[in-house]
């Protein structure tokens, strides 16, 4: 009984911290005036940008609340 109660907290709680952060996929990549390259990920609720020295990652995971 006691490993079934533990095994649903741990869940619950790992689902809490994971609600503020969600992954995005497929950039729009822009070249900057210094060389670097802008990469815009964006869907209809959040927009993320991120600058890079190479290619934008095709996925990558932000934290909700540094939306635009």
């Amino acid at each position: 009984m006691k490993k079934s109660i533990l095994v649903i907290s741990g869940l619950l709680i790992s689902q809490l911290v994971m609600a503020g952060q969600i992954t995005m996929t497929d950039p729009q990549q822009e070249k900057t005036e210094n060389g670097k390259t802008l990469c815009t990920y964006e869907n209809s609720q959040y927009v993320f940008t991120y600058v890079t020295k190479g290619q934008c990652p095709y996925a990558k995971t932000f934290d909700t609340q540094d939306s635009e």
